[in-house]
């Protein structure tokens, strides 16, 4: 009995683990709102983006990482975009990937950036 309750705990952890115990494969914003700061160094790049919190966003001020893994669009426009395609003053949606720093504003690294029109 007690072998038999072990290997259903193992079971549904594992499944949990590969399945992602029924998490939404479509990722949901965690921001959306204006670039209001861009900083560009050697080998980061970071923007602020302030927004408000709506219905299907988590936080309206963000302190957001970018890195090569970094997914970056813009409505209307195919191909391959980088961090010099983002401007000050433009409406954004960015996902989150990993851990984000719970101070203020949350400091996160960008799965994705939207640039919004």
């Amino acid at each position: 009995m007690k072998k038999g309750f072990i290997i259903l705990i193992a079971i549904v952890v594992f499944s949990c683990l590969f399945i992602g115990c029924g998490t939404n494969s479509k990722d949901k914003a965690s921001i959306r709102g204006y670039v209001t700061e861009i900083i560009i160094s050697d080998t980061t790049a970071n923007i602020l983006v302030e927004g408000k919190i709506e219905e299907d966003t988590q936080f309206d001020k963000a302190s957001v990482s970018i890195n090569s893994d970094t997914v970056i669009k813009k409505d209307g426009v195919n191909g391959k975009l980088g961090v010099s395609d983002i401007k000050k003053g433009d409406k954004v949606e960015v996902v989150f990937t990993g851990a984000v720093a719970e101070s203020y504003p949350v400091q996160g690294t960008a799965k994705s950036i939207r640039i919004l029109k």
